[in-house]
């Protein structure tokens, strides 16, 4: 699949998904149960994946 955004929604989207990044890692870091901790990692590495995607340009977003 091949999607075509301009340079602003590029930019959006990267700030949507550093958001989510964030928010992701403060959850993981308060979770107790190990099946949802696995779950939500998973969820982040996708984040990361994705990030990379689209952010060539961003070296900002952390990688976990």
């Amino acid at each position: 699949m091949v999607l075509e955004i301009t340079n602003s929604e590029r930019d959006l989207l990267f700030e949507l998904i550093e958001s989510a990044h964030r928010e992701m890692i403060q959850e993981i870091d308060h979770t107790d149960t190990r099946d949802f901790r696995k779950l939500l990692k998973a969820k982040l590495d996708l984040l990361e994946h994705i990030g990379a995607k689209i952010g060539v340009a961003h070296a900002e977003l952390p990688i976990h």
